[in-house]
């Protein structure tokens, strides 16, 4: 059981330390021996674990995506609109591509392996895939007014993602990024919605924070 437990501990503090690597050099620039030094254990223990930094790769994602689901679990339980939702997740992706390893390190190792066969975890498809499905939960709700075209309301969530997570490469601050998501809501949002006091959405991050989940101890 002993044996057991160490096992694990090394596993954990592998993953860790894979996801800080990533996130800080990229997946090409880093290597298993940066991995294994910062995680504190020998290349042979890295070596029972994971044949490889793909593997590796594949199981930082998977974090990743598990951030992901947790929170978007924890925001849908609320009894908040569907598109309220969606800007509470934007503003969350914002802080946690600054203080979250697990999903700065899915970012980089999407955009630096591409050409993989078969297609890994993608960081793109499972953000884009949640907010547009609270889009869809939004146009049933009748929060999307009839106007607007469903590709149209995707393209605009497309947009804000994008743009966060350019702010956060640059080394835009959070503060000032939540202030230019926030902006940016305020001006779409009345183009979105139907008209009514009962659309009326809170554009600026949550007052009490929702990122809390994969949180690096």
């Amino acid at each position: 059981m002993a044996k057991q437990v160490r096992s694990e501990r090394t596993l954990e503090r592998l993953v860790v330390s894979a996801a800080e690597q990533f996130a800080d050099q990229g997946f090409v620039r880093a290597t298993l021996a940066d991995v294994s030094k910062s995680a504190g254990v020998t290349k042979g223990a890295l070596f029972f674990h994971f044949s490889t930094k793909d593997d590796l790769a594949d199981v930082v994602q998977a974090r990743g995506r598990d951030v992901l689901e947790t929170l978007v679990e924890e925001l849908h339980d609320s009894d908040a609109s569907r598109l309220q939702v969606l800007v509470d997740l934007t503003h969350s992706l914002n802080t946690l591509l600054r203080e979250n390893a697990f999903i700065r390190a899915s970012v980089r190792i999407t955009r630096e392996r591409t050409h993989q066969e078969p297609t890994p975890l993608d960081f793109y498809p499972m953000w884009l895939g949640r907010l547009w499905k609270l889009l869809g939960d939004a146009r049933t709700n009748g929060e999307l007014a009839k106007s607007v075209a469903d590709v149209s309301a995707r393209t605009v969530v497309t947009a804000a993602v994008s743009g966060v997570e350019t702010l956060a490469w640059m080394g835009v601050s959070r503060q000032d990024a939540e202030e230019w998501l926030s902006d940016l809501w305020g001006l779409v949002l009345p183009l979105l919605t139907e008209e009514g006091p009962e659309r009326l959405i809170r554009t600026a991050a949550p007052p009490v924070a929702v990122v809390h989940v994969g949180e690096e101890s």
